[in-house]
């Protein structure tokens, strides 16, 4: 019978993925910045070689003994181990050295945690001929390699002193001084000399005949005293005792062989007090210790002492009961004269060890031991409490009592720690799990949605829904969406705008950090910051219950055909992976000229069992060069999916375990964010004719419905390119990159059919619909497009991706498809003839690899972090604008296709939004303005054909004009990068409309690079009806036209624009910039523009206030980061409001760690006489707020607006507005124009 306590042999498979990952650029990295993940752990393998290891394995094909398995299976297991573990190794028994050594069963350390790829010989050079290990066979040999050869010289003899061998192991983590272990260097028992800081001196000594061909000798045998004897020996002997014992067969003693004689020194008197040198380097270092036995811990003591099975004697480190005789005599100084130890309870600190546990004095003290190395501080001289875990195997023990087993059970400290295995796999697979855990190790990017009031549309009602994550080194992050409340005018929480929860507690502290006492909404207890408690994911139906749909067959997303279930035969095993690959990490360079494309010469790579192999080839004849991908593709996990595989796999997928228990978990939330839809059931606007939904994607690869009221999940949908991703989450490895599925943002369009006013999509006769767009963003090259007019009937109304012949430029759909009209001409007979059609607009994507990414390892493109790869990049993908028909899908018009030139000019993606105007105010788009990855505004006049002397046409939109409005990118590797679409807005100055255009840069897919100098851009058009760009004025440059607001020290640029120096005074200037103030900071979310004022956020990897790791060198010292918002005047990029409410204007306020803020969110409170009371004619004022982030107040609000100071005197940003003022007078309204 085949045992393995934990399921692992799927880790015998897949575990050379475990190994490795590739970190690419991209907005999770600030969550793996905390580079205290990458300090090596260590890792002391404790290994029994007593003599029942030479037992043999019963059923083994190979006819080996345990010690010949454990030796096959250790050198498999190091040569697949990562290279980012420092391990050491420990042994006990295999003594054998005569009377005076049978104490020596006990070991010091004989080899120090070290990293794994370092080179032997270097260390161990001057100890190779004095030490009692085997020499390494040349220059090259690594740890991972010397390891395997220790332990293949030993041989199996002894007894079995666990705690003995865990006390010793516990005072090298400790460095203290060396106990069991002290000896001179050649002797078997003594710790190596690498793991402590001085050698012992023998004072005193004798000497004794000792048997050299049965290892009875040590390394120092007296010179000319070994003497070759023929002796008759036994021809079978049998074992009956784990310590060798047993009978020679028949008595048969008429084999001969030669034996070896000789006298050795024999050290009895030791000076000096050598002391371990603890490998605990760090802080934030991970410690381990690996224990693997065959059998229950025994003593023999001495000759005599009696059947060694455990019950007896008491570990001799324990000096139980001091003054005791018998089995209970302290017999050290029997054992070992020169040992100085400390009472085991002393030196954990406990009054007694519970005595005989399980039955076997020899194990007393052990578990104790263990648990205080997992909990107190094992290296006081670092900062924390750093601690030792223990992991135990018991191999081939299953002709052992239960109660030898429960013992090895009792030591383990590390969670999931025990192991059994009873064959060669089982050990490796244990050896293999356990090096895998060791190696592995509530927040939010995106926005609160804050819904609009739908019965009044003029003010945001109180609901607000706040999507949150945690991060995971593993490839499952888990997400939640939860619901709180606004509290408008302070009536529950004291503290207008404040957001608050179940309980009517604020949620939120001024940070956006959750609260110990938050409970949201949907859920039935106090959450706080728990992502997986609460919310949403706490609601979720059980598997059964839930209604999940794919698109394997048609557009109903109801159908038989797309249930997302075991039972729909349309979804294959293809589909969830199946014959997948995925690429190692490599750099193989294929550049050499006359190599042949895809051959490398020069490189590195690892292969599929996760070894790494370098490349030194000769370019010339290609000796020693390898084909790139033959060398690095390798089958996914699970690639080979069976039935049941199939089965597991889809039931995982709708929320059962493995094990049959459900799972109520949501993905991330990474950058989407969540949509309420209001569905009407007739013409009237009280809440009783509403039911509302809030839709959430998630990088799981839902789309979820949930209902708003309760939180459950109405339904969720799956686009069929993302099943292969479920069994990524199933196997849930280790991976520094994030899987992706659904992380685009959502656009809604409620389609009036009828125009009458009114949306009714339950009312089919209407023609009222309600249509979902969204794109991937990281998680595919597509957009879809749901019809969700009937709740309960969701299906799709089309589906494009870049396998499409008009879509093949799209890249990574990044790009928020934005609602509008376009007049198109009706038919090619009457050019002239146009009418208004519903179109999307979105930009053309990011490149972040080429032809699509493949696997794990996809090619780096635009996310490369070599910032010199991204600078000579040409052949970009997403370098376009697509317009396609909103209720088809179909292309009407795109850059590259249809604008002669476009192709030639536009060589950057285009991930961002499109700013989209309507110039002449005909209800009709006309001109278009987005921003590129190179740093160019670009301006796009869609009407030329409206103008130009061409009369016969006038919707040819071939003729649009691509224009440059600004190069601001920069040049060389510090280019900066525009990721969101520029904010444009009109005003008027003495009676001329002028437009601003705002913008900032960063590189999103890399926020914590600091080697650009980022800056925040506004621009001014003082012409903005122009028909085509004046040529002497754009497109704008960083010129002495372009002015700094601040000076190279920080301060106030006052002398050229500032107080009441504005771009409407300073009539010369273009625009101005303001150079981002703290290391690395950067633009990630796009700016707003309200009442002559800007709002947005940036990231930075510095703290509060500015400062970025105090030690750089230090690698527990995790990077701090910090999220900022600004509120700048418009025209001269000043101070207007209190941000921080200390009574001073200032231009930020830090907002958020560890996240990226979204864009400032503009929320409208109900309408209000000065009073408080209900509207009247004369008297209604509105108060607007601002919000940013999970800011548990608002930015900006009535409460800390300015109209003074730096901002020039200009208007509040938020406050009370009046509304007679600003708002049209209405007579009469009918709300039934049927009537």
């Amino acid at each position: 019978m085949k045992t393995i306590r934990h399921s692992l042999r799927w880790l015998l498979l897949s575990a050379p993925l475990l190994f490795a990952t590739v970190l690419m650029a991209d907005e999770t990295e600030i969550y793996f910045s905390d580079k205290s993940g990458e300090v090596a752990p260590n890792v002391l393998f404790l290994i029994d070689a007593s003599g029942s290891m030479n037992q043999p394995i019963i059923g083994d094909a190979l006819g080996r003994t345990r010690l010949g398995v454990l030796k096959d299976s250790f050198t498999a297991v190091m040569n697949a181990a990562p290279a980012n573990l420092n391990v050491g190794l420990m042994h006990y028994a295999n003594n054998g050295l005569g009377e005076d050594y049978w104490w020596s069963s006990i070991k010091g350390v004989n080899f120090p945690a070290t990293p794994m790829e370092d080179k032997v010989l270097p260390l161990i050079a001057s100890h190779k001929n004095s030490d009692n290990l085997p020499n390494p066979h040349d220059a090259t040999v690594t740890v991972r390699e010397f390891l395997s050869d220790v332990v293949g010289s030993w041989n199996a003899d002894g007894y079995t002193p666990i705690v003995d061998s865990l006390y010793e192991a516990s005072r090298y983590f400790r460095g203290d001084a060396v106990g069991w272990g002290m000896d001179v260097p050649a002797l078997g028992w003594s710790a190596h000399p690498l793991t402590y800081d001085a050698e012992p001196v023998c004072t005193a000594s004798h000497t004794a005949e000792c048997v050299n061909s049965w290892g009875q000798c040590n390394a120092n045998i007296v010179p000319g005293s070994c003497d070759t004897v023929y002796y008759n020996l036994c021809c079978n002997w049998v074992e009956t005792g784990s310590d060798g014992s047993g009978y020679c067969e028949d008595n048969n003693y008429s084999c001969t062989d030669d034996i070896t004689t000789c006298e050795h020194t024999i050290c009895d008197t030791l000076t000096g007090a050598p002391a371990y040198q603890s490998p605990i380097e760090y802080s934030c270092q991970a410690n381990y210790l690996v224990l693997m036995s065959d059998g229950k811990p025994e003593y023999p003591y001495y000759p005599g002492a009696g059947e060694p099975d455990g019950t007896l004697y008491y570990p001799p480190s324990s000096e139980r009961y001091p003054g005791g005789t018998g089995f209970a005599a302290d017999m050290t100084a029997q054992l070992k004269p020169a040992i100085s130890t400390t009472r085991v309870e002393d030196y954990i600190g406990v009054a007694d060890c519970t005595d005989s546990p399980n039955g076997y004095n020899s194990g007393t003290c052990g578990s104790e031991l263990t648990h205080w190395m997992a909990s107190a501080d094992q290296n006081p001289t670092l900062d924390g409490t750093q601690v030792v875990n223990t992991y135990a195997v018991a191999f081939a023990m299953n002709d052992q009592p239960t109660a030898a087993r429960d013992y090895l059970e009792s030591l383990v400290t590390a969670e999931d720690g025990y192991f059994e295995a009873d064959d060669a796999d089982a050990l490796a697979g244990a050896f293999n799990a356990i090096l895998n855990s060791i190696n592995k190790n509530g927040r939010s990017f995106s926005a609160p949605a804050y819904t609009v009031d739908q019965s009044t549309l003029l003010s945001h009602s109180d609901e607000v829904y706040i999507p949150l994550f945690d991060q995971s080194p593993n490839v499952t992050w888990p997400g939640n969406l939860k619901k709180f409340k606004l509290d408008l005018d302070g009536s529950v929480t004291g503290k207008k705008g404040q957001i608050y929860g179940k309980n009517n507690q604020p949620a939120l502290n001024e940070k956006g950090e959750f609260l110990n006492d938050a409970h949201d909404f949907w859920g039935d207890a106090v959450s706080g910051g728990s992502v997986a408690a609460g919310g949403a994911a706490s609601q979720l139906p059980s598997p059964d219950s839930r209604y999940l749909y794919t698109d394997a067959s048609g557009v109903d997303l109801t159908s038989t055909g797309n249930k997302l279930d075991a039972s729909n035969t349309n979804i294959t095993s293809t589909m969830l992976g199946g014959a997948g690959t995925y690429t190692t990490d490599n750099t193989l360079q294929d550049w050499w000229a006359g190599v042949a494309d895809g051959i490398s010469c020069f490189g590195t790579y690892t292969d599929c069992d996760g070894v790494e192999h370098e490349v030194a080839g000769n370019p010339f004849n290609n000796n020693g060069c390898v084909n790139i991908q033959e060398v690095t593709t390798c089958p996914l996990p699970g690639s080979d999916i069976s039935a049941d595989d199939r089965t597991a796999l889809l039931n995982y997928a709708r929320g059962e375990n493995p094990d049959g228990t459900f799972r109520k978990h949501m993905g991330d939330m990474l950058n989407t964010k969540p949509v309420v839809v209001t569905y009407k059931s007739d013409s009237g606007t009280d809440s009783v004719s509403m039911k509302s939904y809030v839709f959430a994607a998630t990088n799981e690869g839902y789309l979820h419905a949930i209902d708003t009221d309760t939180g459950v999940e109405k339904w969720a949908f799956m686009p069929k390119s993302l099943l292969k991703n479920i069994n990524l989450f199933y196997q849930n490895e280790a991976s520094a990159n994030h899987v992706y599925g659904i992380d685009g943002d959502i656009t809604v369009w409620e389609y009036d059919g009828n125009h009458d006013g009114k949306i009714r999509p339950g009312d089919t006769a209407s023609g009222d619909k309600i249509y979902l767009y969204f794109g991937m963003r990281r998680g595919g090259q597509e957009y879809y497009a749901l019809d969700i007019s009937n709740i309960s009937s969701p299906s799709i109304a089309w589906h494009i991706s870049n396998t499409d012949t008009d879509f093949t430029e799209m890249a990574q759909t990044w790009s928020k498809p934005t609602l509008a009209k376009m007049r198109i001409a009706e038919n090619s007979s009457t050019p002239k003839v146009g009418s208004l059609v519903d179109v999307l607009i979105f930009g053309g994507g990011f490149d972040g690899c080429q032809d699509g990414c493949q696997g794990e390892n996809p090619v780096q493109r635009l996310d490369s972090p070599d910032a010199a790869e991204r600078a000579a990049l040409t052949d970009i993908k997403g370098a376009d604008v697509f317009i396609v028909n909103a209720k088809t899908g179909a292309r009407i018009w795109s850059l590259r296709a249809n604008v002669s030139g476009a192709a030639a000019q536009l060589l950057q993606s285009v991930p961002a939004d499109i700013r989209i105007m309507d110039m002449d105010r005909n209800g009709a788009l006309d001109r278009l303005y987005f921003a590129d990855t190179g740093g160019t505004v670009w301006r796009v006049d869609m009407d030329v054909d409206l103008f130009d002397t061409d009369n016969t046409t006038w919707y040819n939109y071939s003729k649009a004009r691509l224009s440059k409005f600004a190069v601001l990118g920069g040049t060389g590797t510090a280019k900066r990068m525009f990721f969101h679409e520029p904010d444009v807005a009109l005003m008027k100055d003495k009676g001329k409309t002028i437009m601003t255009l705002a913008i900032g840069s960063g590189y999103q897919s890399h926020p914590l690079d600091p080697e650009v100098q980022d800056r925040f851009y506004v621009l001014i058009d003082r012409d903005p009806y122009a028909r085509a760009p004046d040529t002497s004025k754009f497109p704008i440059q960083e010129n002495s036209s372009l002015a700094s607001i601040t000076l190279p020290d920080g301060s106030d640029n006052t002398a050229v624009i500032g107080g009441n120096k504005t771009l409407l005074s300073e009539t010369g200037l273009t625009g101005w910039y303001y150079d981002l103030p703290n290391d690395g900071e950067k633009v990630l979310a796009p700016a707003v523009t309200f009442l002559n004022k800007i709002i947005f956020s940036t990231f930075a990897p510095v703290d509060e206030d500015g400062n970025g790791k105090e030690d750089p060198d230090d690698p527990c010292e995790v990077p701090p980061n910090s999220a900022r918002a600004y509120v700048m005047n418009l025209l001269n990029g000043g101070a207007v409001a209190d941000l921080n409410r200390d009574g001073n204007p200032e231009r930020s306020v830090v907002s958020g760690v560890n996240e990226i803020l979204g864009d400032a969110q503009i929320v409208f409170r109900v309408p209000s006489a000065s009073d408080g009371g209900a509207c009247t004619e004369n008297d209604c004022q509105q108060t607007v707020e601002i919000r940013i982030g999970k800011m548990s107040i608002p930015l900006m609000d009535e409460g800390n607006s300015t109209s003074s100071g730096a901002g020039g005197g200009v208007n509040a940003v938020a406050g009370s507005v009046d509304l007679t003022s600003i708002l049209p007078r209405v007579f009469w309204v009918d709300h039934d124009v049927s009537e």
